[in-house]
């Protein structure tokens, strides 16, 4: 590199240098608190905070009365001001219109004294207090944060500052950056402490359920099963006594306090809300069991069971609503609303009630249900032409699992206001038929025995009912009605089927199926017919066989008498 070259290097990084100090000067006289409008405590005040916010302390110390304060105290004004900053934030939310915004303060008060509030501080409080200063030579007059309260800066800091374990440590750095009233360092302080929060909640969990080792050992059942219920709202309850714990230590603002303690509470009413919940579900558990022990009628234990769960859902249904009630008049919006309507509460009430008649009606068509009990969980239904079981009974819906697993669900008024089949309503028992069309010749007592052989070897059938009947006749056909009885509907469609299987196959045995439906012509005068007949022509059916039942039959003829 030549010299000349080396000179123009050097020159450029020379008028960089002197171009960057020159931006920093006039950025720092840009900052200069020369300019500022202190002349009333108002505007004194928000010169202030708005210092502090930027993270100018240098800026926000001209704003301190530093007077009587020995040497070394008032080197550390920048620091002052942000201890006092930190601790308004906490316990001092100014409202600006109560701040006066005249030169000499209040009219009715001292002139050039304005108290903005207190910060309590063990037993007493400490009043923040702007002072003022007669302006020289017609100025203005300057107001400044009050000595008397300057003074007390460590002490209110010590009072509502971090530890002083914690502030030692954190670096200048996340003093300086804010956002949303919050220092950096409370912000990854927040961050941290939520983690840590969930993890100690956990563990207390853990130590706490160390009792199932116990409840384990003893012969009851109960308390094993109360602490499976208590277990998952236990763990996100100490969560929250841990969250308010370890968030002690950062000291958040005012506002930021508020709205974490908003959120604690909204969170800590859901939690207390899914413990009930679950403690109602538990208590159904067990009041079903003792209610249901010793019960051998299969009725009753259905019926005790329905009831246990219509009343359980609208328990926690009454839980829910009471708890999003109790965390909607947290918030002052809604409160103010809710005021509202009950200043009109009859036009809201009749509005509300025709708008929500339906839900209203469902609702209470399940209690109705629950008490006079229709239909009970369990029960063989036949509704909306579809035959299955009652599987679930909700407030406004009733779930029915029909035969191919099919899922049926039925608003609950269907079954209170229109007819259904319900074949379990009293007892499970049942009886079905199987009807068989057979040949005029058939012995009706083979085919009773057989029948009852039959339900003797199947395990379908219940020892109450088996019988065999005619029940009607066709010009062609006799109708046999096997009637079979099992302990329960599904049951007794199995043994229908074996029935009518095993039946037709004996017919089909028996003497190589002569007994099965045939269809007959008469063969006393066919001579006579055939030889009247023209040639060609085919045989003449008598009347008392329909020839739809000739062809359908395939014209079977008996075989001639002497065979």
């Amino acid at each position: 590199m030549g010299p000349r070259r080396g000179a123009a290097l050097a020159a450029a990084c020379l008028a960089g240098a002197c171009a960057l100090l020159a931006g920093r000067a006039s950025g720092q006289e840009a900052r200069a608190p020369l300019l500022e409008d202190c002349s009333t405590p108002r505007r004194a005040l928000r010169q202030f905070i708005v210092a502090c916010r930027a993270g100018d302390f240098e800026r926000a110390a001209t704003h301190l009365d530093l007077r009587g304060l020995d040497a070394a105290t008032a080197a550390q004004a920048p620091l002052l001001a942000r201890r006092l900053k930190f601790v308004m934030d906490q316990t001092l939310w100014v409202e600006w219109e109560e701040v006066s915004d005249e030169p000499r303060g209040r009219p009715l008060g001292l002139p050039f004294l304005e108290v903005v509030g207190s910060v309590p501080i063990a037993d007493d409080a400490v009043p923040v207090v702007l002072t003022g200063e007669e302006g020289e030579g017609g100025a203005p007059p300057r107001w400044r944060i009050g000595a008397a309260t300057v003074r007390q800066i460590p002490a209110l800091h010590a009072a509502h500052g971090p530890p002083a374990w914690l502030d030692e440590r954190i670096p200048a750095a996340l003093h300086a950056h804010r956002l949303l009233e919050l220092e950096a360092w409370q912000w990854v302080g927040l961050v941290a402490v939520l983690p840590a929060s969930w993890l100690a909640g956990a563990l207390l969990a853990w130590a706490v359920l160390l009792l199932g080792v116990v409840t384990r050992r003893t012969r009851i059942e109960w308390d094993d099963r109360l602490l499976e219920a208590v277990r998952p709202p236990l763990r996100f309850f100490l969560a929250l006594l841990a969250l308010e714990w370890l968030a002690a230590p950062l000291r958040l603002s005012a506002p930021a306090h508020e709205v974490l303690h908003d959120v604690r509470a909204v969170l800590l009413a859901a939690t207390v809300a899914w413990t009930c919940v679950r403690l109602v579900s538990f208590v159904a558990q067990t009041l079903e069991g003792t209610l249901t022990h010793g019960l051998t009628d299969e009725a009753q234990v259905r019926g005790v069971r329905t009831q246990v769960v219509i009343l359980r859902r609208i328990v926690a249904v009454v839980v829910c609503v009471v708890a999003c009630a109790l965390v909607l008049t947290r918030f002052e919006v809604v409160r103010t609303i809710g005021m509202s309507l009950l200043a009109s509460a009859g036009v809201a009430g009749i509005v509300i009630g025709l708008a929500a008649q339906r839900s209203i009606s469902a609702i209470l068509a399940g209690v109705q249900l629950s008490i006079t009990q229709p239909i009970r969980i369990g029960d063989t239904v036949i509704v909306e032409g579809e035959w299955g079981w009652i599987e679930e009974i909700h407030l406004t819906y009733v779930v029915v699992k029909v035969w191919d697993l099919r899922r049926l669900v039925v608003p609950i008024n269907r079954f209170l206001e229109a007819p259904f089949q319900n074949w379990t309503k009293v007892s499970p028992e049942i009886m079905g038929t199987v009807e068989l069309f057979v040949d005029y010749a058939t012995p009706v007592d083979r085919v009773r025995a057989e029948l009852q052989r039959i339900c003797r070897e199947s395990s379908h059938w219940d020892g109450r009912v088996c019988g065999l009947q005619v029940t009607a006749v066709s010009p062609q056909t006799v109708t046999l009605r096997a009637l079979v009885s099992s302990a329960n509907a599904g049951t007794n469609w199995d043994l229908r089927c074996e029935v009518r299987e095993r039946l037709v196959g004996h017919l089909q045995r028996l003497e190589g199926g002569r007994y099965l439906p045939r269809a007959r012509v008469d063969q006393a005068s066919r001579g006579d017919e055939v030889a009247a007949a023209p040639a060609g022509a085919p045989p003449k059916v008598t009347d008392a066989v329909p020839d739809a039942a000739v062809i359908a039959a395939a014209a079977i003829v008996d075989p001639p008498a002497g065979r």
